[in-house]
């Protein structure tokens, strides 16, 4: 009787111990039964001094920070004290170390990267810091960075390089680099406007030779990098024009001091043929 309760015994103690999830370590293991979680219709909650880290509800969702997760994953942290959220820390620095603290990637065209440095996992662009945005797809119509806020696309980055915003931007500094510049006015063998055509061309057109209408500029906008080279080329091309006007005020007041000087020269000349006429009267008066 003993001989079979302590066979009874060891068999039940071989069964629980089968069942059991060991502390330090498993083998053979089979995930199809042999798992961490709830077989029902309840949430896998894990704990650490009896608070609640993180919960899996049923449905795969999971929540640390919260007991409602309502995304696939869920994070939710009440800053205090100027405390970080921190997902990933740099662990070295150099040539062959460092890495994104966050990196999110679509298969290998697309990737998103905070902070990151150096040469390793994924792209690197730029130094300490950055916030990179990279989407590698080459075709003109897919592929563009989008902000998006109340359903529209506020600002977009196409993959050629250009972008669009809807609305107005405020900058300190705006710096525009385009080549070539309205130098060429300068050059001798220019063929500068007579001012008779320009003011025959504003009388018809209603707008500068060389810059768009206003009608225009309204549909298709405006080029600023361009239209600022033209503006400037106006400009210089206006003072093309003072300079010449200038060189015929100078020359008309030089002209005019010369006719001023033979003015006088001829008042004096008129002043002594006088004089010789009234001698010659006397004279005359004289010798009756």
């Amino acid at each position: 009787m003993k001989t079979q309760l302590f066979s009874i015994a060891l068999l039940v103690s071989s069964f629980t111990f089968a069942q059991s999830w060991n502390i330090t370590g498993n083998s053979g293991t089979n995930s199809s039964n042999n798992f961490i979680g709830t077989t029902d219709n309840q949430p896998l909650v894990l704990k650490s001094n009896n608070i609640e880290s993180l919960r899996i509800k049923s449905n795969g969702n999971i929540g640390i920070g919260t007991t409602n997760p309502d995304t696939k994953l869920h994070i939710a942290q009440e800053n205090t004290n100027s405390q970080n959220l921190v997902i990933g820390k740099f662990s070295s620095s150099g040539p062959t170390g460092g890495s994104a603290m966050v990196s999110i990637k679509y298969h290998s065209t697309a990737n998103l990267e905070l902070n990151s440095t150096y040469t390793g996992i994924g792209f690197r662009y730029g130094s300490y810091g950055d916030f990179n945005i990279e989407n590698e797809i080459s075709s003109p119509d897919f592929g563009a960075i989008n902000l998006i806020t109340n359903k529209k696309v506020q600002m977009a980055i196409m993959p050629n390089g250009n972008a669009s915003l809807q609305g107005k931007l405020e900058a300190k500094e705006l710096k525009v680099t385009l080549t070539p510049t309205a130098d060429f006015v300068f050059d001798e063998k220019y063929d500068l406007p007579k001012l008779e055509e320009v003011e025959k061309h504003i009388k018809e057109k209603k707008h500068l030779p060389e810059i768009a209408s206003a009608k225009v500029m309204e549909k298709e906008g405006v080029n600023v990098g361009e239209f600022q080279i033209k503006l400037l080329q106006k400009i210089e091309e206006l003072t093309l024009y003072s300079i010449d006007q200038n060189k015929q005020i100078k020359q008309q007041s030089d002209q005019l001091k010369h006719l001023k000087d033979e003015n006088e020269a001829l008042k004096a000349q008129s002043a002594k043929i006088e004089k010789l006429e009234q001698q010659v009267q006397q004279l005359l008066s004289t010798q009756k």
